[in-house]
């Protein structure tokens, strides 16, 4: 559930020479239930030109107040977001879940473990599914674009439990949110309402479900999402190659700027245009070994 509402993130398509993969966005947000920090995520995504692939990686920690979960996913995507494979591993107090799924021809195979027993999930894909983890991707490269009044009806594989659901998402208002100019997005998927806050790279912010007052909020320095909740250095170089330094966003950088008073007001955007909103960014030095 708290996945779900940090989906909606990032960025335009302008591909460059370089055959490594480029991070387009990397963060760390704290989860807050009710108001209380109950644990923190981290996320990343990626394009390979050399593949031309997305990939989406994540990871999620909660405490006792955030029900014990630790989760993971590491998703796949060609360049026209057709999926092509995902890794699930769930840990809810001692329950264990983990998927593996691959996707050819129109068709996913996926093999789910889940306390022990393992199950075989084969379905048909309806045209244009796609794994939910790329949402904003969907709406960066439709026709209208990231813009106020915009509306997106979709069919996406949730990663949790590699079934499809309907889902709707509504550009609503531009606003001033964290310092930033955000969108407002309303968002609902697997009867599931929350709100987000994207700026206009298409960075999430924040996100909120009023139903069950869960929320997540992106945050400029690792240790403000961590808290004292831990964190493995094993299991973050086990998804990510390496522990990321969460500076791959625009309130790391903003808060950098302010510290050397270089911070620049933020601006009025009019909307991103159809298929023009994932910027490949500069690959950032790695993080150091621990």
């Amino acid at each position: 559930m708290v996945r779900r509402l940090f989906q909606i993130a990032t960025l335009t398509l302008l591909f460059a020479a370089p055959a490594r993969a480029e991070i387009l966005f990397e963060g760390y947000s704290k989860i807050t239930s009710g108001g209380v920090h109950v644990g923190y995520t981290v996320t990343r995504y990626e394009f390979d030109p050399k593949k031309k692939q997305f990939k989406g990686t994540y990871f999620l920690k909660t405490g006792s107040l955030g029900s014990d979960i630790t989760e993971s996913v590491k998703s796949v995507a060609d360049e026209s977001l057709n999926p092509i494979s995902y890794e699930y591993t769930g840990l809810v107090g001692k329950k264990t879940k983990t998927i593996d799924a691959k996707f050819s021809k129109g068709k996913m195979n996926a093999s789910v473990t889940e306390d022990g027993k393992t199950k075989t999930i084969r379905k048909d894909l309806p045209k244009g599914t796609f794994l939910s983890n790329f949402l904003i991707y969907l709406m960066l490269k439709s026709k209208s674009g990231l813009q106020t009044d915009a509306r997106y009806e979709y069919n996406a594989i949730a990663e949790e439990d590699a079934e499809i659901h309907k889902g709707d998402a509504l550009v609503e208002k531009q606003e001033t949110h964290m310092g930033q100019l955000a969108y407002k997005v309303l968002n609902r998927f697997k009867d599931v309402k929350f709100i987000s806050y994207v700026s206009d790279r298409g960075e999430v912010l924040s996100t909120s479900s009023p139903a069950n007052g869960i929320g997540t909020e992106l945050v400029a320095k690792p240790s403000d999402a961590v808290g004292s909740f831990g964190v493995s250095a094993a299991i973050l170089k086990s998804l990510f190659g390496e522990v990321p330094l969460g500076t791959h966003n625009a309130l790391s950088q903003n808060a950098k700027k302010e510290a050397f008073g270089e911070s620049e007001p933020a601006t009025k955007q009019r909307g991103v245009p159809g298929g023009k909103g994932i910027q490949i960014k500069p690959t950032p030095e790695k993080g150091p070994s621990k």
